[in-house]
């Protein structure tokens, strides 16, 4: 009788298990969320806000990070203070100029997400929100579904790619040893203390990696949501345009009505596009300068090394600071695209509305009040960083050009 109720209990619990588990790990749960991921990279880069303030151990997971972060800090200095002091071997300062560099970076980004998490959050709410939509619920639905999909497995990516790199830091390797000493206590012994230094710098992509790539993560995901709200802004006058074709009658008091919703959702949309403008151009500007002393310095230091699994970690980094500068740039030139798509339903809605002599006033007035929308939809779609240079697709060959050309200096140097 008590090996039954004991078995009872047992598989009630597990039953009780699963379901959380298949409830947390689907899209009704809440990592199905593409904020609930970003959040979690947000957390692990050190970075508090409202919305994971009251998770369980969310304190205790910020404090391990910060002080992973802040000793990595103070070693790698260290180490760069050292090699300059004892004059070691040209490609071994540059070595650790490169991790100083790149940790530095790494704070200064956490910085910066930290600062502008109240605009992050603002896009966030309007991004993942269902008060702006094209009037056609299964388009809308259907759009927001595609947007939180993509987005979520983009983060997912992110993940598997920092746990890769944990677990090839793990791993033994001489060329590892050398560059990510940490020092540690002699008393502890050689044995204990070559196990805790394995397990140090096999945690140092889950310190410092979320630090450097969740504020770009989260503007990637932004940029990608307000792509979505302007497709469903296309969408609202592709179905006018229908509506028009169909019935060439329709009174202009119904045109009216219906480009008076658009110019709402339009005006609204635009506002929302001024602060995502003024978050991505001070973010790029982390990003671009960044990432033309990593690429160089990177492909530097896969150059002298042996080949090795600290190659592969390398080479890695490589093209994941590649793919973050293409990205970014590609998602702005996507919102070029949506708003070219809108100047064709536009010119399309001009072509067709009637026009009557008696109400010609009307008329001038309905073509007028397209113009401007897709005036002001093209000209205020570009961005710029801080007003340096406009953020473009072909930028991201300027910006090889010049990492090839920091590649060439630090060689030049040895």
């Amino acid at each position: 009788m008590f090996a039954e109720m004991w078995y009872a209990r047992c598989y009630a619990w597990l039953k009780t298990r699963i379901n959380q588990v298949h409830y947390f790990h689907y899209d009704e749960g809440p990592s199905g969320d593409c904020f609930w991921w970003l959040d979690v990279l947000f957390l692990l880069g050190g970075v508090r806000s409202a919305l994971t303030s009251n998770w369980v151990h969310e304190r205790k997971i910020r404090i391990v990070s910060q002080s992973l972060f802040l000793f990595s800090i103070i070693v790698f200095h260290l180490q760069l203070f050292e090699a300059w002091k004892e004059k070691k071997d040209v490609s071994l300062i540059i070595m650790e100029f490169t991790k100083v560099t790149g940790i530095t970076i790494s704070f200064l980004r956490m910085v910066a997400a930290a600062m502008l998490i109240k605009p992050i959050t603002t896009l966030r709410r309007f991004v993942s929100s269902h008060t702006f939509n094209s009037g056609d619920a299964k388009y809308d639905e259907c759009e927001q579904n595609k947007f939180n999909r993509f987005s979520r497995k983009a983060i997912q990516t992110m993940f598997v790619w920092i746990t890769v790199d944990t677990i090839l830091l793990f791993m033994p390797s001489s060329i590892k040893d050398e560059l990510f000493q940490y020092p540690l206590p002699v008393w502890i012994g050689k044995k204990a203390s070559r196990i805790l230094n394995r397990f140090l710098v096999s945690f140092i992509p889950a310190t410092i990696f979320p630090k450097t790539i969740s504020c770009t993560a989260y503007i990637g995901v932004i940029l990608i949501g307000m792509r979505t709200k302007l497709r469903l802004l296309a969408h609202r006058f592709e179905m006018i345009a229908q509506k028009l074709a169909v019935n060439e009658d329709q009174d202009y008091e119904g045109i009216r009505r219906e480009l008076r919703q658009v110019l709402i959702q339009h005006q609204k949309y635009l506002s929302y596009l001024n602060v995502t403008k003024h978050l991505v151009g001070k973010v790029f500007l982390l990003v671009h300068y960044f990432s033309i002393f990593a690429l160089g310095a990177l492909i530097y230091a896969c150059h002298e090394m042996e080949k090795s699994l600290m190659t592969v970690v390398f080479g890695a980094a490589v093209s994941f600071f590649l793919l973050e500068y293409y990205l970014l740039c590609y998602l702005i030139d996507s919102l070029q695209d949506e708003a070219d798509s809108i100047e064709q339903y536009i010119f399309e809605l001009c072509a067709q509305i009637p026009f009557r002599p008696e109400r010609r006033s009307e008329y001038v007035q309905l073509r007028t009040t397209l113009m401007v929308i897709w005036i002001n939809t093209r000209n205020r779609i570009t961005m710029d960083c801080m007003g340096i240079f406009d953020i473009n697709t072909p930028k991201f060959v300027a910006l090889i050009n010049v990492a090839y050309s920091v590649l060439t200096f630090l060689i030049e140097m040895e």
